[in-house]
Order: structure tokens, then C-alpha cells, then sequence
């Protein structure tokens, strides 16, 4: 009885692997999503921080380059709708070819993301989103990037593209740093994050980074190393300041959660 069931449960697996490969179902999917998501978005309590030097920056129609981790990225759409608006300042987001990378793709553009398909298996597809990238910059448009997307390890820079086309570009490096009151995480590579409706969150917009054109690249690998340690050391902070569990480094999740008097011993 019990290798009946397996093989029934196969059969459906296999079924509904093959019906998500369909580009209808994953479009149906997408939409479905998105309006999860929207509810979600209008429902969470969101506190943002820092966000005026972004606003000020952008609003002679200046780009920027966003960076944030994969983790955090479900509460990035909002936070630009909410501080920017996708009509006046678009965004482009790079995603993967991928089955997944594409439902996410068609999830992130009904929220008014716009995309830039990818494959690191495929060079020339991957040289022109170079050239794409460095032409929407040049033309008034910003560009997000996950450097530690799309499979890790978490909080790790394994992508040096945003430093790369900000040297060549001119375009800052802006950090976006997110956490939530008691959200869902995900059993992912990174322990993606979801804020539930009705909870507290944060975004906090770290400090601008210039690179000049001559930095030689010994200096630029010292930028990145020293980029990225702030950046999980503010990831950290607020997580301890939303009372989360503890994620570290490479999607590691400890048992415990911050204590709300962590940061006062």
C-alpha cells in the first residue's frame, strides 16, 4: 500500500513540475502571488530610515545602484513604491533564465520592476546584460543586484557586478537593509524572509558609495570586503532590534532570538 502511495505522489510531483514549466501556469502563478503579495505590502507596518539622502539624491532624476541581500528582497518593491515610485524612478532587477528565476521575474514586474533576464551558463547572454545594465544607468534608470544571489552562499558578495559597474559608471552603490517583526523564513539556501500582515518592519538605506574609475582592483577587493561586513553587521542589528533569530553568514539560523536588552549589554 505504502509504494502505491509513493508512486501516486511521484506521479503528481512529476505532473505539477511539468505544469509550472508551462509559461501559462507560471504567468497565472505569478499573478496570484503578486496580489498575496500586495496584500501583505498594504497590511505590514513598515519604518523606514535614511531615506531622505536617497530621495534627495534622485530627484534630479539620478540613479542609483541598490544592493540588498536575497533574502531580504520580498519588502524591496515596497520600499521603492512607497519612497520613490516605479513610475518616476525605474527600477531594473536582473533575474535568473531559470524556471524559478523567471516566475520571480513575472512576479517582481506586475509590482512595476522592470527585467533583465540573465544566465551565467549562457556568455553572451550574460555580456549583454553588461551592456544593457551600463546603458540603463547612463540613461537615468537604477539597477538593484543581490550579491549573493541567486544560490549563495548568504551574505556573501559572490557577485562583484555592482562595484564593477559603479567604477565604470559613476553611479553610487546605495545599501538597503531590511528586517520584520516575527516573520516567515523559508527552509532556503538563505532563510528567505517574508513579513506576515499585520507585523512590524524596517528599511534602513545605508551610506553611498563612489568608486573612482582608477581604483586598481587590490583596492576594490578591499572596498567590497569592507561593504560587505558592514553590510551584515547592520543585517544583524536589525534583526536583533525586530527580536528575530539569529541568521548568520551562509543562511546558518540559530535556535535562539535576539533578546530585546541584547544590545544594551
Amino acid at each position: 500500500m505504502l509504494s502505491i502511495f509513493k508512486f501516486i505522489s511521484g506521479k503528481i510531483d512529476c505532473y505539477f513540475k511539468k505544469l509550472l514549466n508551462l509559461r501559462v501556469s507560471q504567468w497565472v502563478l505569478a499573478v496570484v502571488m503578486m496580489l498575496l503579495i500586495r496584500i501583505v505590502y498594504i497590511t505590514t507596518f513598515v519604518k523606514y530610515r535614511n531615506v531622505k539622502v536617497l530621495k534627495d539624491y534622485m530627484k534630479n532624476g539620478k540613479p542609483v545602484i541598490l544592493v540588498f541581500w536575497h533574502a531580504r528582497s520580498f519588502l524591496v518593491v515596497k520600499f521603492w513604491r512607497d519612497v520613490l515610485g516605479v513610475r518616476r524612478h525605474p527600477i531594473y532587477g536582473i533575474f535568473s533564465t531559470h524556471r524559478d528565476g523567471r516566475l520571480i521575474g513575472d512576479i517582481f514586474g506586475l509590482l512595476g520592476v522592470r527585467n533583465i533576464m540573465s544566465s551565467k551558463k549562457n556568455t553572451a547572454q550574460a555580456s549583454n546584460v553588461a551592456i544593457k545594465s551600463m546603458r540603463l544607468l547612463k540613461s537615468g534608470a537604477s539597477v538593484g543586484f543581490t550579491p549573493d544571489g541567486p544560490l549563495g552562499p548568504s551574505m556573501n558578495f559572490v557577485s562583484d557586478s555592482a562595484f564593477l559597474f559603479a567604477k565604470a559608471s559613476g553611479v553610487p552603490v546605495v545599501p538597503v537593509y531590511i528586517s520584520a517583526k516575527d516573520p516567515i523564513l523559508l527552509k532556503t539556501w538563505d532563510s528567505y524572509l517574508i513579513a506576515k500582515p499585520f507585523h512590524k518592519a524596517v528599511i534602513e538605506v545605508g551610506d553611498f558609495l563612489f568608486i573612482d574609475r582608477k581604483v586598481s582592483d587590490e583596492d576594490l577587493k578591499k572596498i567590497k570586503a569592507d561593504f560587505e561586513r558592514k553590510m551584515v553587521e547592520t543585517t544583524l542589528r536589525l534583526d536583533r532590534e525586530m527580536g528575530m533569530p539569529e541568521i548568520l553568514p551562509g543562511g546558518v539560523k540559530k535556535k535562539k532570538k535576539y533578546s530585546k536588552n541584547s544590545d544594551k549589554k
